[in-house]
């Protein structure tokens, strides 16, 4: 069964948390029909969200984050500058 720990992971820093001061965009992991890794729609992640930074995404422009135990990937320029 696919889960979503075991994609890359890297070191942004170790993981860390962000608390959204914006609306921002991102694409969740979801498993396909076999089980593997596959992406969703562009969803919105709330202003006032808590995330984690987990693991690399999908280019270098990208990062793995968790949000209410589900997977996404968000855009770096999106995260504030400011960590929780």
């Amino acid at each position: 069964m696919w889960n979503g720990n075991t994609l890359p992971s890297f070191d942004i820093s170790a993981e860390q948390t962000y608390l959204l001061s914006d609306n921002i965009a991102a694409v969740e992991l979801i498993p396909s029909a076999t089980g593997e890794p596959g992406l969703s729609p562009v969803s919105r992640i709330p202003e006032g969200a808590e995330i984690e930074t987990c693991g690399a995404g999908f280019n270098e422009q990208t990062v793995k984050v968790r949000w209410r135990g589900k997977f996404y990937f968000v855009f770096l320029e999106d995260l504030p500058i400011q960590r929780k």
